[in-house]
């Protein structure tokens, strides 16, 4: 049988140390005696000295050295291993915080990846191994606080399983056409640590540049937009106001509102329309028009209207003048006795009558061309027809009825 190798010399081992075991060493030599050609040797003098179980035992006991020593190696990579694992896990003193948000839909493994660049925690891999250990398969969407460089993962998912920061501002929405009353109880809803007097003292006290000298209204200068209201703000109504009339100042010098009067000259015949007079018609012009091709064309039959000295008969106008909104008008409502009622009174309003948006107020600056008076709806889509003949708007009117549009 062949040699079995030796198990020192596979892993280089040097075995000058080893000896014979017992039986081997204790073996008398047996004289063999000289035989011709033709013998045949018997088996027992045929086997080589140390070939016996003494010789096999030896074997045995380096293989089980060879275990040892790798079962040892093997302990160490475990423990190196183990040891490289806790360092990407706990890679020391967290350093400065770091803002964090995890967008709308974001996997496990998209969070590990960010956290990795941000340098939050040391190695995405481990940390999502680390995440399934501890059962975490997704995280809220939204800016995270508290996040530092080379946090530990366990402080990491403590303030991700806590969820975001709530906001630190608040959004508020002002629509296109809304009056002054109903912005400010828009604010006192929105803010309700806001003061209602303190509300008022604001709204009395704030002069935009385009307001008549000694008026206090602030009708049609609370631009409609959307803020962002931070919350060490939220209890302040005047930097609410200010933020509002800032809004409003940008766009109406961007639209070129001061200069109003030279942009419209001739617009309503021999009548100067002034700036603020022209975000009155802005106002009337967010009241009644529909659709956006219809703004300018309104806003013509109003400049017209005016320029012939009619009334304007807008009965948005009334419904302000009442204070209600309403989807009709009685013949009490139309007879109210105010300054804004248009189909009593002629010329356009004292003040505006809502908060009128960028496109209405482009559409007073720039009306269309054209010698319409009259306009009425004509289509559900809110679109109107345009005429300058009473009895054509009269045949338009009956039309619309007929078909249901009002």
């Amino acid at each position: 049988m062949p040699d079995q190798p030796d198990p020192f010399e596979l892993f280089g081992i040097d075995s000058d140390s080893d000896v014979a075991g017992p039986e081997a060493s204790a073996s008398p030599s047996i004289p063999v005696p000289q035989a011709d050609s033709a013998s045949v040797r018997s088996p027992e003098t045929s086997l080589p000295m140390g070939s016996g179980a003494g010789s096999y035992g030896g074997g045995g006991r380096r293989w089980g050295r060879v275990i040892a020593v790798a079962a040892l190696v093997i302990v160490a990579v475990v423990g190196v291993f183990g040891f490289w694992v806790n360092g990407q896990l706990n890679p020391g003193s967290p350093g400065d915080e770091v803002a964090f948000t995890i967008a709308k839909g974001a996997t496990v493994s998209q969070v590990s990846s960010r956290l990795a660049e941000k340098k939050i925690i040391a190695n995405a891999s481990v940390f999502e191994w680390y995440l399934k250990f501890e059962g975490q398969s997704s995280f809220q969407a939204g800016d995270y606080e508290g996040l530092r460089t080379s946090s530990s993962a366990g402080d990491v998912v403590a303030i991700l399983k806590a969820g975001p920061a709530p906001p630190r501002t608040v959004e508020f929405l002002v629509r296109e056409g809304l009056w002054e009353s109903e912005i400010r109880a828009l604010i006192l809803e929105t803010f309700p640590k806001m003061s209602p007097e303190a509300l008022d003292v604001a709204l009395a006290s704030s002069h935009p540049s385009l307001q008549p000298s000694g008026s206090t209204n602030l009708e049609g200068f609370l631009f409609p937009a959307k803020y962002e209201v931070a919350n060490a703000n939220d209890a302040d109504p005047q930097k609410l106001i200010d933020q509002m009339i800032a809004a409003f100042d940008r766009v109406s010098a961007a639209e070129g509102l001061p200069d109003a009067t030279a942009k419209l000259a001739g617009v309503a015949g021999q009548r100067k329309i002034t700036p603020y007079e022209a975000l009155i018609v802005a106002s009337l012009v967010e009241s009644e028009a529909k659709v956006p091709e219809d703004r300018p064309k309104i806003a013509r039959v109003i400049y017209n209207r005016i320029a012939k000295g009619m009334s304007l008969g807008i009965d948005a106008s009334v419904l302000y003048a009442l204070q209600q909104r309403k989807g009709s008008l009685t013949t009490k409502d139309l007879a109210f006795d105010s300054p804004y009622n248009t189909r009593l009174k002629n010329g356009i309003p004292p003040a505006p009558i809502n908060s009128p948006g960028q496109a209405s107020i482009d559409a007073a600056l720039n009306p269309a061309p054209g010698n319409w008076t009259y306009y009425v709806l004509t289509d559900a889509d809110g679109s109107h027809y345009f005429t300058d003949s009473a009895s054509d708007f009269q045949r338009a009117v009956n039309d619309a009825k007929a078909r249901g549009v009002f």
